[in-house]
C-alpha cells in the first residue's frame, strides 16, 4: 500500500505544492481504509504513536511524502484524526473495520466516506445517474475545481478507484448513488453553474434513464457541453463518447487554426 522509494524522502516543498491545489484525496478509499486498519491494530480506538505507524509502513519519517499523502487521504475520508499523541480511528472508521451491522452497514459506511471529500460532493452533486466523462475530459473538470495541473492524473484516478471500491459505478462508468443513504449531502456546497474560465460545470452531459426516450439515444453517445469565449459568446462542444487522444489531438490542431493567435 504504502512504501519508501529512493525519492520518498522529506521534501521542504511538498506544503508549497500543495498549496497551489484545492484539498483532495491524493490515495483511494480501499488504501485508505488499509491505513485505517494499521493504525486500529496498533492502537485500537485509541492514539497509535507515530512511530509505530512507520514501522508498520517500512517508512522513516512523518515528513515523507507517502505517509503525507495516506494520512491527509484517510482523514479527508473520515476514517482517522491526527491527536497530539499519533494517529486514532474516527468513530465511522471503527464502524466500517467492525460493522454490528454486518456487510450492508459497512457498505453504507463506505458510501458516507466516499461522499466526504468536498472535491467528491461536487462530481457528485454534477453526474450522480450519469455517465462519467472520460478521463481527458475529467481532468478538465477537476483543474477547473481548483487541482493543480500536476496532480490531475493521480486525482482523477483516486476518485475512479474510490468509487470502484465503495461500489457506486457500474460497469458502463456510470455514478449509481441516486437511492443511497446521503447522510452527508447536507454538508455539500452548492457548486456554481460556471468557473471562472466560463466552463459549465454543471453541463449538458447526458443523462442515462433505464428506459431513454428515442432523443435521448441519439444524443447519450455524446459528451456535450458549453463555455463563454473570450468574446462573449457561448461555445457548444459535443465529443462522441470513447473517442481516442488522437483524435483530440486532431480537433485541436483544428481549433488552432481557426482561431490563430
Amino acid at each position: 500500500m504504502v512504501s519508501e522509494t529512493a525519492e520518498d524522502v522529506p521534501d521542504e516543498n511538498i506544503k508549497k505544492t500543495r498549496e497551489k491545489s484545492v484539498r483532495y484525496p491524493a490515495n483511494n478509499l480501499k488504501d485508505s481504509v488499509e491505513f485505517l486498519s494499521i493504525v486500529h491494530s496498533i492502537g485500537g480506538r485509541k492514539d497509535a504513536p507515530n512511530e509505530s505507524i512507520l514501522s508498520k509502513l517500512n517508512l522513516t519519517s512523518t515528513e515523507t511524502k507517502s505517509f503525507k499523502y495516506i494520512v491527509s487521504s484517510a482523514e479527508i475520508f473520515g476514517l482517522i484524526e491526527k491527536t497530539n499523541n499519533g494517529i486514532k480511528p474516527t468513530e465511522a472508521g471503527t464502524l466500517i473495520l467492525y460493522p454490528p451491522g454486518g456487510e450492508e452497514q459497512k457498505r453504507k459506511l463506505l458510501i458516507d466516506a466516499f461522499r466526504a471529500p468536498s472535491l467528491y460532493q461536487k462530481i457528485i452533486e454534477r453526474y450522480d445517474n450519469m455517465i462519467l466523462p472520460n478521463n481527458v475530459i475529467l481532468r478538465n473538470v477537476f483543474l477547473h475545481l481548483g487541482i493543480a495541473p500536476k496532480a490531475l492524473e493521480s486525482a482523477v484516478d483516486a476518485f475512479i478507484e474510490s468509487a470502484q471500491y465503495a461500489n457506486v459505478i457500474d460497469s458502463n462508468n456510470r455514478l449509481t448513488l441516486s437511492g443511497t443513504d446521503k447522510s452527508l449531502s447536507n454538508q455539500s456546497p452548492q457548486p456554481p453553474e460556471s468557473d471562472s474560465l466560463g466552463v459549465n460545470l454543471k453541463s449538458d452531459f447526458q443523462q442515462v434513464s433505464e428506459e431513454p426516450s428515442e432523443s435521448q439515444k441519439k444524443t447519450m453517445d455524446f459528451h456535450k457541453f458549453e463555455l463563454i469565449t473570450s468574446t462573449g459568446k457561448k461555445a457548444y462542444v459535443q465529443i462522441p463518447i470513447g473517442c481516442k487522444k488522437d483524435d483530440l489531438e486532431k480537433l485541436k490542431k483544428i481549433l488552432d487554426a481557426m482561431c490563430g493567435d
